[in-house]
């Protein structure tokens, strides 16, 4: 029988497939959408790209206080209605306005299932394998995103231009199993010991595997229990929400390129002008982003954070340095392109474990929204960005990811600088008050 932590992963991880899926089949589905539609602004196609993020911004922020208040488990099936809706209205779209309501609200969807799923699957996972169920969630969005290069390439075959409405719709179906599933898993005991339901949390932890009891929980909740949400916004809670959100954004900034504009970018160097050659490409350099979080989720509760973090954001940039100074033929770029995807996958491993771990359990689903608000707004940022970038420079991207990485680097050595591993979450939490 599969163990209740790994069980709640693998549904949390199914919102991250969704994720993955919805969001980069629009990236490889913008031309054919722009034909549809008949749009030639660049502004807004790359806003079709991003509204989804600037969504997904709003609900982590305004949506994850809820999951402190209201409890994990509401939020992780409300969550998946809104997102049928959402993708209901985007995949049926007549116009412009009414395909930028639909995604606003899909976006709306995942930014609330990221900081619910994160901060869920951190309640349940034992210390031990903390690390790896929580690498979990990145696994399952990777393979969201390959599905979603070989779909839109199946039904690029089999409907034409409309292949992107059919593509966006078949994401209900799973949302919709999903759902169902998501409706028998209990609440977090560590949420009801916060909120003094010792009766129904020790019912949960007889069939959990948690490794700690009601009474240990209440004992150690005792120490954290009066931290209200405004507590991250001063001394050292407020140093770590700074860290975990700069971090995060940028670590997506960095990896932005590869995730959002391969096919363009495997363009520009001159690899390949068809799309569907493209969609492929893409879908292989997206195996290494799965690798990436599969080799960080059996490292990171071995190795520790911390030199994970290190080594990823700082070999990331030092093949950002070489391709600066190197004019690298191109098959060379494609191999260095790929490492990069690796390698970004496994530091963000380190940046979202750290934001769902360093947070007392009152607050741990608000700073997880703030987390994940951080993602989604370079997400925005960045589909935007690094569009006028690429129409540019390609030497300016590789700058700004040299800057982005740096930056990371000081974090994780200077304002972050914890090791977590092998820690309980309540044991983290008394280092950090």
């Amino acid at each position: 029988m599969m163990r209740l932590s790994s069980k709640v992963a693998v549904l949390a991880g199914m919102g991250g497939l969704l994720d993955g899926y919805d969001l980069i089949v629009i990236s490889g589905a913008i031309s054919l959408i722009t034909k549809t539609f008949s749009i030639t602004s660049s502004t807004v196609s790359g806003l079709l790209i991003g509204i989804a993020f600037l969504g997904g911004f709003f609900g982590s922020i305004f949506l994850s206080r809820l999951v402190d208040t209201s409890g994990r488990k509401m939020m992780f099936v409300f969550d998946l209605f809104l997102f049928v809706g959402g993708t209901l209205i985007a995949g049926l779209a007549v116009n412009v306005p009414m395909l930028f309501i639909g995604r606003f609200l899909t976006g709306l969807a995942i930014g609330v299932d990221l900081a619910v799923s994160w901060t869920l699957v951190a309640e349940f996972a034992p210390k031990e394998r903390r690390g790896f169920l929580l690498s979990l969630q990145f696994i399952m969005w990777g393979i969201g995103a390959v599905l979603s290069f070989l779909v839109l390439d199946a039904f690029l075959l089999l409907f034409g231009t409309v292949a992107w409405r059919w593509a966006i719709l078949i994401g209900i179906l799973p949302a919709i199993v999903v759902l169902a599933i998501r409706k028998s898993i209990p609440e977090s005991p560590r949420w009801l010991v916060s909120k003094g339901k010792i009766a129904e949390a020790q019912e949960t932890l007889k069939h959990s595997d948690i490794g700690v009891s009601a009474e240990e929980l209440t004992v150690l909740n005792e120490r954290t229990k009066g931290y209200k949400w405004s507590a991250l916004f001063s001394g050292k809670l407020m140093r770590l929400l700074i860290g975990v959100f700069f971090s995060t954004f940028l670590a997506f900034f960095l990896i932005a390129p590869i995730n959002l504009f391969t096919s363009q970018v495997l363009k520009t160097v001159g690899l390949t002008g068809d799309l569907k050659i493209s969609l492929l490409g893409s879908a292989f350099v997206w195996l290494f982003n799965i690798a990436g979080f599969v080799v960080g989720g059996l490292l990171i509760d071995k190795a520790g954070r911390k030199p994970i973090g290190i080594i990823s954001f700082g070999v990331m940039t030092l093949i950002l340095i070489v391709l600066l100074a190197v004019n690298v033929p191109a098959g060379v770029f494609f191999v260095l392109w790929v490492c990069m995807e690796f390698l970004g996958s496994l530091g963000a491993s380190v940046t979202w474990t750290w934001a769902s771990e360093l947070f007392p359990t009152s607050v741990r689903g608000f700073a997880m929204g703030v987390n994940s608000s951080a993602n989604r707004l370079s997400g925005f940022v960045s589909s935007y960005i690094i569009a006028l970038i690429l129409s540019h420079s390609m030497k300016l991207l590789y700058l700004s990811g040299i800057g982005a990485g740096i930056i990371i680097l000081f974090i994780i050595l200077v304002v972050i600088n914890i090791e977590s591993k092998g820690k309980s979450l309540e044991e983290i939490s008394e280092l950090n008050m």
